[in-house]
């Protein structure tokens, strides 16, 4: 703020620091448009819960949607991590079918206790993630065409495994818990799991030197390199993670539902992507983990209430494709122009 001395020269006088300035400033952080989707989501619930009030506000209602985003929101950090190197993992959904598959078959025909199963998931998720990493790690093949064929390839394996046929396991018991359990009677253990795979993520891209190396080789690959910074030692490990993650998500989607067939998963596909570049938009600029969440939130909530509202099977491929075609306009341009 200026005004006039004495002699008539402009003089800056400090800004007041009253009760109306810092009510602004609090305004200004909490409608920042980082924390868009939070609002919305607010607005959202209330529209919904309004409009059909016996059957939104429900504890039920809540059930669903943490449950049936679970899923999601895993596959979602799957695709996020390596985007953050700045790859693309399009086989997510079709390895993670594979998973479910695989131990659907395993438990059916030869009642593998669940530490087995587990390693199972995670085994034939690492697996196909190596695929990914060696072709694009080591023989710099592009990322987009690279797991796109791994996806493809793993899609006609979860295929032959079970012939046509939907597959439904003999489960441990303790499996059984783990895809069916709720914390405190009304949270999913599903979406307690991907929680807190969201918090580690955090507090490694955050909080540690290999966060920081990852960043780095997304934003400027060359640059990463002459900083001494491994960048092909972080591609094939992201997409060995993000393999990981597929498998894990398999692994939760076969306790969960409790039956497995090869189109099960890759249904999950386009609303992760749309979660991850939706939630580049929210808490802070590009892809980051508690961004995501809010994401997958907003996105379940828009598809459950849609759904209560009567809409037909189709009109949540349709909302979450409007997602992502709105989020990749406003937020991944960038994103996929870093894609190798």
């Amino acid at each position: 703020m200026t005004t006039l001395d004495a002699s008539g020269a402009v003089v800056e006088m400090p800004e007041p620091r009253g009760i109306g300035s810092k009510s602004l400033n609090v305004l200004s952080i909490v409608f920042n448009k980082r924390f868009v989707g939070l609002w919305l989501l607010v607005v959202l619930s209330i529209v919904f819960s309004l409009s059909e009030p016996t059957l939104f506000p429900t504890k039920l209602t809540v059930e669903a949607i943490l449950g049936n985003e679970a899923v999601i929101g895993l596959l979602a950090l799957g695709v996020m991590f390596p985007l953050i190197a700045g790859i693309f993992d399009l086989g997510i959904a079709w390895v993670a079918g594979l998973s479910l598959c695989l131990v659907a078959k395993m438990s059916l025909q030869h009642h593998f206790s669940f530490p087995i199963l587990i390693l199972i998931a995670l085994g034939v998720g690492a697996a196909m993630g190596s695929v990914s990493a060696l072709l694009v790690g080591k023989w710099k093949v592009n990322s987009l065409v690279t797991t796109l064929g791994v996806g493809s390839l793993a899609l006609g394996i979860a295929e032959w495994l079970a012939a046509g046929f939907s597959l439904t396991p003999q489960l441990p018991s303790t499996m059984i818990t783990f895809g069916q359990g709720h914390l405190f009677g009304i949270i999913p253990n599903p979406f307690v799991y991907l929680l807190v795979v969201t918090a580690l993520m955090y507090y490694v891209l955050e909080h540690t030197a290999l966060g920081r190396r990852i960043r780095a080789a997304g934003i400027n690959q060359e640059a990463a390199r002459l900083a001494g910074i491994r960048v092909r030692r972080i591609e094939v490990g992201v997409l060995i993670l993000s393999g990981i993650m597929s498998g894990f998500a398999g692994l939760v989607l076969a306790a969960q539902v409790g039956s497995a067939n090869s189109s099960t998963a890759p249904a999950y596909l386009l609303p992760a992507i749309s979660a991850v570049f939706l939630g580049a938009m929210q808490l802070k600029d590009g892809p980051n983990p508690w961004g995501t969440i809010v994401a997958v939130l907003l996105l379940g909530t828009g598809v459950e209430g849609l759904e209560l509202w009567g809409a037909s099977t189709w009109v949540s491929d349709f909302f979450n494709g409007v997602v992502l075609l709105i989020s990749v306009t406003i937020a991944g341009r960038g994103l996929l122009a870093r894609i190798t």
